[in-house]
């Protein structure tokens, strides 16, 4: 007689449904002197040993269970699943395959098709879920995976079609189809469609968690802040120890000033919730180290590519190796580009830390016994911040790719300038202040073509046409609201917006009801699309004026309005980020470009408005004069850098008592 007519069965598979695995187990192996050799015990068993992540043990079981019955095949179905939940993905292929040459059940096809998917053999994977569907044409599962493939292969419009017949039969009300769906038209960029299929998948069930941070994304992704960080927020009380979604929250809190007044408590509130890694080496002392010893420097970062770090640091990484240093690279971008090419060259050390875990690349960090670490990432996309919770080397410090406070106490300094970090402002950061003398970080040049800088436009349109070439997201709705009242009270002025995301509809839409709540019509703005950086650089000649932002000013883009002899008209704010605009116009010796509030902001843009010949006279001093200044000299700036980042060291002997050779 099998198990399966054995009274305590029933009590087993109660036991089972009810998750009590443990118990089923025990009462199962009373019964095992009995049935030791029967194909139905054994299979129950490796069932309650693989739900008790007992996998050696469910293997044994199911393997001797289809050894005594070779014609009951859920023992072999059972164990291609062990395997495939080990990854042991050609075991679990084998016997898939023989499956299906057994028995054509649809889970075997089904099944296989998984692992051809896991071995991005997508192809394949394809082959095998379309003969599953022609099966069961209504199974929500299949179509799904369906869709998922199509999407992994780009194919779009197919996987739409198999998302839209797997939600056409889920009755589970499971939300990862619609969610799933709702990325394919965000990288479509078709966000209204987005957005209504995130919303949708919200009424559904599964991780509400995941698709409350893929809806902030795709609402920050028009510009939309507010909502975006509303959907941080939900998405963070589901569940707070995410760091990827706290560090995305953090990263918008800086862009209006109601959220702002949040930031560096939640600064810390992350630096808390970041592990520390266990059996990590000993950090170098720099016992050492003396006046002459070549620093170490490790520069950890998500963006040495064509982007604001890789235009900072392109020129200044020759000059710093002439200052005795050594530079290491930490570089964590999802994907290289050519500008990425071009810094490998620069570096002594180049590692590409994007698929390494955060305790081997600590310890790779460690071996290298890096002086000062640096990072210069911060809380955008592709961080690596919780690698300086671990105080990996002797001197850590922010520099040049994230301009507020990071939050950790074991980042030692922040470096910045008389203008951006003022002495007094000391506790907005819970870094100490490293003050260079001139400017906080510089524009290289040397890969920027030599371009033509035009006089002032309105002296041949006879109006003034203002500007702004920063981020969508650094142009909130106070922004529009200021630069409303700008253009009604200079006639006929327009204003020019260039930036990545101005081909985009829905942006464009808001940006443009926002001004119209304002009271200036469409006619007046001007949207410019994205194009290569020679371009946006010629986009400066058609303006007259750049309007900065705030509170989050603009940095490399003050830089490179400079650069293009541009007067920028900006606000001195509180803190780095509202201060980057005013740097670069001290610097410039333009401090009367600087205001000291928004009243004042717009009572200047009107006074500079009035007078084209005026205007074109500044342009013309800063033609002369912009590019010989401290934000564009490389060398000056990297004896500046290395001079401090020496002194920083000595201060650190002193304070360890170890000897000064």
């Amino acid at each position: 007689m099998t198990y399966k007519n054995n009274k305590n069965f029933f009590i087993v598979n109660s036991l089972a449904q009810e998750k009590k695995f443990s118990e089923a187990k025990e009462l199962l192996l009373k019964d095992k002197d009995s049935y030791l050799l029967d194909y139905f015990f054994l299979y129950i068993l490796g069932s309650l040993e693989d739900q008790l992540e007992n996998s050696d043990q469910a293997i044994s079981n199911y393997l001797e269970s289809a050894r005594l019955n070779p014609s009951f095949k859920e023992s072999k179905f059972s164990l291609g699943n062990v395997y495939y939940k080990l990854k042991n993905l050609e075991k679990a292929k084998l016997i898939f395959l023989d499956l299906i040459e057994e028995t054509k059940d649809i889970r075997a096809y089904y099944n296989l098709a998984l692992i051809l998917f896991d071995q991005n053999l997508y192809d394949d994977s394809i082959k095998y879920l379309q003969i599953a569907l022609n099966l069961y044409p209504t199974s929500y599962e299949i179509n799904h995976q369906l869709g998922l493939v199509y999407s992994k292969l780009k194919k779009f419009s197919e996987a739409i079609k198999y998302y839209n017949l797997a939600n056409k039969f889920n009755e589970k009300k499971d939300s990862s189809t619609l969610n799933n769906l709702a990325n394919i038209y965000g990288d479509l960029k078709d966000y209204e469609r987005a957005i209504f299929f995130y919303n949708q998948a919200l009424k559904f069930s599964g991780d509400k968690s995941k698709i409350y941070n893929n809806l902030a994304v795709a609402y920050s992704d028009i510009g939309d802040l507010e909502k975006a960080i509303y959907c941080y927020d939900q998405s963070l009380l589901l569940n707070p120890n995410n760091l990827k979604i706290r560090q995305r929250y953090i990263f918008y809190l800086l862009y209006n000033f109601e959220t702002k007044k949040l930031y560096k408590q939640e600064t810390i509130k992350y630096s808390e919730k970041i592990a520390y890694l266990p059996n990590l080496p000993k950090i170098n002392k720099l016992k050492n180290f003396s006046k002459e010893k070549k620093l170490n420097l490790g520069i950890v970062s998500g963006d040495l590519r064509r982007h604001p770090v890789g235009y900072f640091l392109m020129d200044i990484l020759e000059n710093l190796k002439n200052e005795n240093i050594k530079l290491f690279a930490y570089s964590n971008p999802e994907s290289e580009d050519d500008y990425t090419k071009s810094l490998k060259e620069k570096f002594d050390v180049f590692n590409n830390i994007f698929s390494i875990s955060d305790e081997d690349c600590a310890k790779k960090i460690c071996d290298d016994e890096i002086d000062i670490l640096v990072d210069m990432s911060g809380y955008s996309n592709q961080t690596r911040l919780p690698l300086f919770r671990q105080k990996i080397a002797p001197l850590q410090i922010s520099w040049g790719g994230w301009l507020e406070t990071t939050g950790l106490k074991e980042i030692d300094y922040i470096v910045g300038d008389p203008i951006v970090t003022p002495k007094d402002h000391q506790d907005y950061y819970v870094e100490k202040i490293l003050q260079l003398p001139h400017i906080w970080c510089h524009l290289s040049s040397s890969d920027i073509k030599q371009l033509k800088t035009s006089h002032t436009p309105a002296l041949i349109n006879n109006y003034i046409t203002f500007g702004c070439f920063n981020s969508m997201d650094k142009i909130n709705n106070k922004v529009i609201e200021v630069w409303s009242e700008i253009l009604s009270l200079v006639t006929k002025s327009k204003i020019l917006i260039k930036n990545f995301q101005a081909n985009n509809l829905l942006y464009k839409k808001k940006i443009i009801n926002e001004f119209k709540k304002n009271n200036i019509l469409e006619d007046r703005l001007i949207f410019e699309e994205p194009s290569t950086r020679d371009k946006l650089l010629i986009s400066y000649n058609n303006i007259d004026i750049a309007l900065d932002t705030f509170p989050y000013s603009g940095g490399t883009t003050s830089l490179e309005t400079a650069w293009m002899c541009v007067p920028l008209l900006t606000i001195k704010g509180e803190s780095f980020i509202s201060r980057c605009g005013a740097s670069v116009n001290s610097n410039l010796k333009q401090d009367h470009w600087i205001a000291e509030n928004i009243s004042h902001y717009i009572q200047l843009a009107k006074e500079y408005s009035s007078d084209y010949k005026k205007l074109d006279i500044n342009r013309s001093y800063l033609r002369e004069n912009s590019r010989k200044s401290a934000i564009f000299n490389s060398k000056l700036f990297s004896e500046n850098f290395a001079r401090a980042l020496r002194e920083i060291c000595l201060e650190y002997l002193k304070n360890n008592n170890n000897v000064i050779k």
